[in-house]
């Protein structure tokens, strides 16, 4: 006999995992103030939910990736001015220091951090805002997780960092995310496996919310567009793209390919 899962009821956008990462945060981030008026069926799926993103960033945190999509506020754009420019700073920081003449231990120290936290470049901040604050949030992660702060430091970058950890927080308000806490594992599954559990875990969540509206009480429905706006406000474009872009900042196919896209399902019974 056939049964219906959550897999083939609902329908989520397509999103890479970075994409992923920072939809969880921001369902998480508007869930917390109502957390103790959630029906239980809601809080068990919201602690999955919760569960699933923070496996999602610990897969993530060793890898970097570049993608996705649009608009944004004049104090987005702003602090993505700020952003940008520490992150630049940083790289011209070490970047200096490679220019020692060879043999000399600051310039092995400088490229050493260079290919750790810029892979790929300063190609990152050509990314849409909020797949940029996904990046900057790895790079940082990263940069505590393997004590490069600390060697960062030792070269008199520690200012850059100040700078940079201040950036970053304003950067995360501005777009309305907070830095996800640091996942404490110590083996990560992979970045396919972590998106899809948190796909699956995220069509749950949908499902409850739901479920728990009633016709007859306008309270439930107002609950559940709060609880799914981040996903209601998650534009999708033919790519399965999503987010606001950046103005002079367009997508590059070629140099920022998708991490992992989520498979597509049935189509959801009710407007996301």
């Amino acid at each position: 006999m056939s049964k219906y899962t959550a897999s083939e009821v609902v329908q989520v956008p397509r999103f890479t995992a970075v994409g992923a990462m920072a939809l969880g945060e921001q369902l998480v981030t508007v869930a917390k103030p109502v957390k103790r008026q959630l029906a239980k069926g809601i809080a068990r799926a919201l602690v999955a939910l919760s569960s699933s993103h923070a496996e999602l960033a610990s897969a993530l945190r060793d890898q970097v990736s570049l993608s996705e999509g649009g608009e944004a506020s004049e104090d987005t754009v702003q602090c993505d001015r700020v952003l940008d420019g520490c992150w630049s700073g940083l790289h011209d920081f070490l970047t200096a220091f490679t220019k020692l003449p060879p043999g000399a231990p600051e310039a092995a120290e400088a490229s050493s951090l260079k290919a750790a936290i810029f892979t790929g470049g300063l190609k990152f901040l050509q990314l849409t805002y909020l797949l940029e604050w996904s990046e900057s949030e790895l790079r940082l992660q990263r940069i505590r997780k393997n004590g490069l702060d600390a060697r960062i430091e030792a070269l008199g970058g520690k200012r850059f960092l100040a700078g940079l950890e201040a950036a970053h927080a304003a950067y995360g308000k501005a777009l309305g995310v907070t830095a996800p806490a640091a996942a404490a594992a110590a083996a990560p599954p992979s970045v396919r496996e972590a998106l899809d559990a948190f796909t699956e875990a995220l069509r749950a969540y949908v499902i409850k919310v739901i479920g728990a509206v009633e016709p007859d009480e306008p309270e439930t429905q107002e609950l559940a567009d709060k609880l799914l706006a981040p996903l209601a406000g998650w534009s999708v474009g033919p790519s399965g793209r999503g987010a606001a872009r950046k103005s002079g900042k367009p997508e590059d196919e070629a140099t920022a390919p998708p991490l992992a896209d989520a498979p597509t399902a049935a189509p959801v019974a009710a407007d996301l």
